[in-house]
């Protein structure tokens, strides 16, 4: 898939994050029937929220080293309105012969915005969110817990986007940074390109 929605506003920007987000919430949905305090409440939607906007989603294993993780689910989405960032983000980090951790993150706060960047090679947009954890299955990774993610949705067709989790204390051991093929990154106001 390529990221055409970089350059024309409407309709192919909103099918591109309606497909993040429906993999996301099926993703959510099928992931057990016990409870768990960690389970990601991101649902399926069609549409992006008007305004300043942001989503993300990759899988498989993160792009800088982590030994024993063999596979990680991440998507989140969410408003970076009037420099304060609102959403979700959910992690979902998998090791062989262990179950799998998942962390809930709120992101609140500040939202700083850079245009017209430089990032892997590529012109683009980037955004820094302020996080917190909201709920984990990890006992050694409390709510609480801050941090950042930091957004780079690279301009034009290319498919060259970034996530970069950056979480403090025993929550680094979250520290994943996401590039490549699979990861698609938005970072839009009003449907279109931001600069």
């Amino acid at each position: 898939m390529t990221h055409s929605f970089r350059t024309c506003a409407g309709g192919a920007l909103a099918l591109a994050v309606a497909v993040a987000v429906a993999v996301a919430g099926e993703a959510s949905a099928t992931s057990g029937s016990t409870p768990d305090p960690a389970r990601c409440p991101l649902k399926a939607s069609s549409t992006i929220p008007s305004g300043e906007a942001w989503a993300f989603s990759d899988s498989g294993a993160p792009s800088n080293p982590h030994p024993g993780i063999s596979s990680t689910y991440v998507h989140g989405r969410g408003t970076w309105t009037h420099g304060h960032g609102s959403g979700t983000i959910c992690i979902e980090a998998s090791a062989p012969g262990h179950a799998s951790r998942n962390l809930v993150l709120t992101v609140t706060g500040s939202a700083h915005i850079s245009t017209e960047i430089t990032r892997l090679g590529h012109l683009g947009v980037g955004l820094v969110l302020n996080v917190s954890v909201n709920a984990s299955d990890d006992q050694t990774c409390l709510p609480g817990t801050r941090g950042t993610t930091t957004l780079f949705a690279s301009y034009f067709e290319g498919h060259f986007d970034s996530a970069q989790f950056h979480l403090i204390g025993s929550c680094a051991v979250y520290d994943y940074k996401f590039s490549g093929p699979r990861l698609l990154a938005l970072i839009a106001r009003d449907g279109g390109a931001v600069r």
